[in-house]
């Protein structure tokens, strides 16, 4: 079944690993040291605060692309100062005899710079201007005329942006935040750079070379069909009356069944037979900014009986059809609607997440289980 969900990997814009002739815009230089060559003029650029991602105030909200023209009036970066990751040593010792023979004046300031990828249109880039205060990039976009902007945290847009941007938005900021994460080398303590574009690291004394990580996380939707009811489970972080479906990552030399099972029987004490793939999500805006990458699943109970991990959920319940069907989110009228505190009832995922597609696939394709069928468990 293919995915309805989120897609990091964004058809407006090819991976840059994977195949940059794809574009009609020349690629960006596959980078052996700290200079990005960029394909200008077409080269535009997504402004990033940590995890925070330049929009604009207005609807419909999109990303803030900026070109190389404009990075440079409005906010006094030029592509020259725009770098792939933090300097070596070596590259802060030659910035350092510039300053000297410049008179002593200090060198101008970097801006970490990865690549997005590629559109008809051209290259895409992600740049870290966390040098300068969002309420300083933000004030210079309007004191020149220019539409209002604002930083958001990217987790704060996935219902406001559009899937391409929130593909745009997402790599962007897990990526550059892989980077900072990333910037001495794990064998040897080396300085470590950004090379590609971005697309990894590489030491600059072993031969080490480290790639952007991705945590693999299983989710899944529990069904009891002799009761025709599902298991859905709530963290203490989640808004007033929201559940979800049980979700953990995956650990080392263990299968994503074996993980399904685990986590479920861990979180809820409940049992599964059956499991069945469904889709899968990229989750740019995991734990520390990571990108994770959500395999989601419909597993069959084959226990009713809820013993709940109180360290992993606040609470963990079996919800029936009707109730699922009246989750606000599924109602189109009233998803339209500001949520309030007291809004009572079930309250699921977004159609951002793939739990809220897990959740409306049981309700759209199963039908509840006839009055034969009542008087029994099936046997898995």
């Amino acid at each position: 079944m293919g995915s309805t969900c989120l897609p990091l990997s964004s058809a407006t814009l090819e991976a840059y690993k994977s195949n940059p002739h794809k574009s009609s815009a020349a690629p960006p230089s596959r980078l052996s040291s700290h200079a990005i060559s960029f394909p200008l003029p077409s080269a535009a650029f997504a402004l990033f605060h940590g995890t925070s991602a330049l929009v604009t105030k207005e609807a419909p909200v999109t990303v803030a692309f900026q070109s190389a023209d404009k990075l440079q009036k409005l906010y006094g970066i030029a592509v020259e100062q725009l770098q792939p990751t933090n300097k070596s040593s070596s590259s802060s010792s030659s910035s350092s005899s510039s300053s000297s023979s410049n008179g002593g004046e200090a060198p101008a300031p970097y801006f970490p710079c990865v690549a997005l990828g590629a559109s008809t249109s051209g290259w895409a880039f992600a740049v870290d201007v966390s040098k300068q205060s969002k309420e300083e990039v933000e004030v210079k976009a309007q004191a020149a005329g220019e539409a209002a902007v604002r930083f958001e945290p990217v987790r704060a847009l996935l219902a406001a942006l559009t899937q391409e941007d929130v593909a745009i938005a997402g790599l962007g900021a897990s990526s550059l935040a892989w980077h900072r994460q990333h910037q001495y080398c794990g064998v040897c303590g080396s300085p470590m750079i950004a090379v590609e574009a971005g697309g990894r690291r590489a030491c600059t004394s072993c031969r080490n070379r480290a790639y952007p990580r991705v945590d693999p996380v299983v989710i899944a939707l529990v069904h009891d069909p002799v009761r025709d009811t599902v298991l859905l489970g709530r963290q203490s972080v989640y808004r007033p009356g929201m559940f979800s479906c049980l979700a953990g990552y995956v650990s080392q030399c263990e299968s994503l069944e074996e993980a399904v099972r685990r986590e479920i029987k861990e979180e809820s004490g409940i049992d599964v037979g059956e499991i069945t793939y469904h889709s899968s999500q990229p989750w740019p805006i995991g734990r520390g900014a990571a990108c994770q990458i959500m395999v989601g699943y419909i597993a069959t109970a084959t226990s009713t009986e809820i013993k709940v991990d109180t360290d992993e959920l606040e609470d963990c319940r079996w919800f029936t059809r009707a109730e699922v069907a009246g989750a606000r989110e599924l109602d189109v009228s009233a998803a339209s609607e500001p949520m309030g505190e007291d809004a009572g009832g079930l309250s699921i995922p977004g159609p951002y997440a793939i739990a809220h597609h897990l959740i409306k696939n049981w309700l759209t394709t199963t039908t509840p289980p006839s009055a034969a069928m009542s008087g029994g468990r099936n046997k898995l």
